[in-house]
C-alpha cells in the first residue's frame, strides 16, 4: 500500500481550494468597493452644504465710487473644491454676468480650496444695476477629485488627455455641470 501518489493529489486539491478561497475573497472585497463607492453621498444639498459663502460687510477702494462686497468663502467639506467660475446675477436678468473687481481689494484666489480653507473675496456692485434692482453673486465648485487633478496636471503641462484609443481622462465628463454645484449670496439691494 503506498501513499504517495494520494498525498499528491490531496495536495493539489488543497492548492486549489486556497486559491479558490483567495479569490473569493478578493471577489468580495472588489464588491464591497463598489458597493461603498457608489453609496457615497453625491446629493447636490450634501455638495451645497460644502462651500459656505458669507457677507462680511461693504467697503470702498482708495479710487473710484463703487462700493463692493466682502465675501468670506470657506471650505467645510473634509475634502478640496475646485472653483469652475463665478458671476453676478440680476434679478429679473436671465444672463450671467462678470464679476467687477479692484486690484486694490481681495479679489484674487487659487483655483483649488484645500479641506477647511478659507478666503476674503471683494465683488463689486454690478455698473449696469439701476437703483431698484437687486444682485448677488454665485460661484461653480466641483469635488477635486484625481479625474480632476489629472485634468489640471494635463492641461498645465501640455500632457495628452488619451493615447490612441484609450482616453485617460474624459474632459467633458469632468466639466460637466452635474458634477457642480452652484453656491448663491443672498439678494443685495444698491
Amino acid at each position: 500500500m503506498t501513499l504517495g501518489p494520494n498525498r499528491a493529489i490531496f495536495a493539489a486539491v488543497r492548492k486549489r481550494v486556497r486559491l479558490s478561497i483567495v479569490l473569493l475573497i478578493t471577489l468580495v472585497c472588489v464588491i464591497a468597493w463598489q458597493v461603498l463607492r457608489l453609496r457615497q453621498p453625491v446629493g447636490q444639498s450634501e455638495r451645497a452644504s460644502a462651500v459656505a459663502m458669507t457677507f462680511v460687510g461693504y467697503t470702498n477702494p482708495p479710487v473710484g465710487h463703487t462700493r463692493f462686497a466682502l465675501f468670506s468663502l470657506s471650505n467645510q467639506a473634509p475634502y478640496a473644491v475646485r472653483w469652475r467660475g463665478s458671476w453676478t446675477e440680476l434679478e429679473g436678468n436671465p444672463n450671467h454676468m462678470a464679476r467687477v473687481t479692484n486690484r486694490s481689494l481681495p479679489c484674487s484666489y487659487e483655483p483649488v480650496l484645500k479641506a477647511g480653507a478659507s478666503l476674503t473675496l471683494a465683488v463689486g456692485e454690478p455698473v449696469d444695476a439701476s437703483e431698484t434692482r437687486r444682485w448677488r453673486f454665485a460661484m461653480l465648485f466641483s469635488r477635486y477629485r484625481w479625474r480632476e487633478r489629472w485634468l489640471d496636471f494635463s492641461f498645465r503641462h501640455k500632457l495628452p488627455l488619451r493615447l490612441g484609443k484609450i482616453m485617460l481622462v474624459d474632459a467633458q465628463r469632468v466639466l460637466s455641470p452635474t458634477n457642480c454645484v452652484t453656491v448663491t449670496t443672498a439678494w443685495f439691494g444698491k
